[in-house]
């Protein structure tokens, strides 16, 4: 039997267990090598990384994000214009990227030790948030006194503790950073308008809030308001309607409102 069993093993089994022990050497010596490959990849791209952050800075830096300190906003008080453009996000102040355009010479900057009266009024709470907000606007501007949104919020915050002098010192210098500004327009007329009772002021600056900004009916809105209960003058109050009507044709609201004057 053994010498039976020999024969098979030397005639079939050894050439087979041969192959296969080839064939077990090539495949891990492939797999050895494409290891090797990935690990000289990933030095490569290692090292890149690297030497690119060195250059560069780190690669999840943001190069846009603002340095001007975050302020909180306040809810406008009624009446106001929010202060919605492009400069503003919400809960926080960036400088505008139109900042020290339009700065006339001649034009001085206002105060920014102007007293903090808060009315006795108020609430304690809502006294100290208005003092915190109106201060932290105040440390933005000393960095960065020809930022219009900074100084529109002033305005707002000013407005919102009856201080309507210091409002309308920060709403005219805004509005001198950037003229072209319809919401400083719109909040001067209603600080001159409502507060200071300089109708003449008001008006010029209803009207040029309109002339920067003709497609919002709310512009037409506020200027009708103004005729109709400030002046108590009808025919300019249909004049104004009228005057949106060819900037918006077909406004329902103007329509309807020229119907009941």
């Amino acid at each position: 039997m053994r010498y039976i069993f020999l024969p098979f093993f030397t005639g079939w089994v050894y050439p087979h267990t041969k192959v296969a022990a080839t064939l077990v050497w090539g495949y891990t010596t492939g797999v050895m090598k494409a290891q090797r490959i990935a690990l000289v990849v990933g030095g490569l791209i290692l090292a890149g990384a690297v030497f690119w952050t060195v250059r560069t800075g780190s690669l999840w830096k943001n190069s846009s994000q603002s340095t001007v300190p975050a302020s909180i906003v306040s809810t406008p008080i009624s009446g106001e214009a929010k202060l919605n453009s492009p400069e503003l996000k919400y809960g926080y102040v960036q400088a505008s990227s139109t900042a020290s355009a339009g700065v006339k010479p001649g034009v001085s900057v206002p105060s920014l030790n102007r007293p903090l009266v808060i009315p006795k009024s108020f609430s304690p709470e809502i006294a100290l948030s208005a003092k915190k907000n109106i201060e932290t606007l105040i440390d933005a501007l000393k960095k960065n006194s020809e930022n219009a949104t900074l100084w529109g919020e002033l305005g707002m915050e000013r407005k919102g503790i009856e201080d309507y002098e210091g409002a309308k010192e920060a709403y005219a210098y805004a509005l001198k950073l950037q003229p072209n500004n319809a919401i400083f327009a719109d909040n001067l007329g209603v600080i001159y308008g409502d507060y200071l009772k300089d109708y003449p002021k008001a008006e010029h600056y209803f009207l040029l809030a309109i002339k920067l900004d003709p497609k919002t009916e709310y512009r037409y809105l506020r200027a009708l308001e103004f005729y109709q209960y400030a002046l108590k003058d009808i025919p300019k109050a249909k004049a104004i309607l009228k005057q949106g009507l060819v900037a918006i044709p077909g406004d329902v609201s103007f329509t309807t409102l020229l119907e009941t004057l």
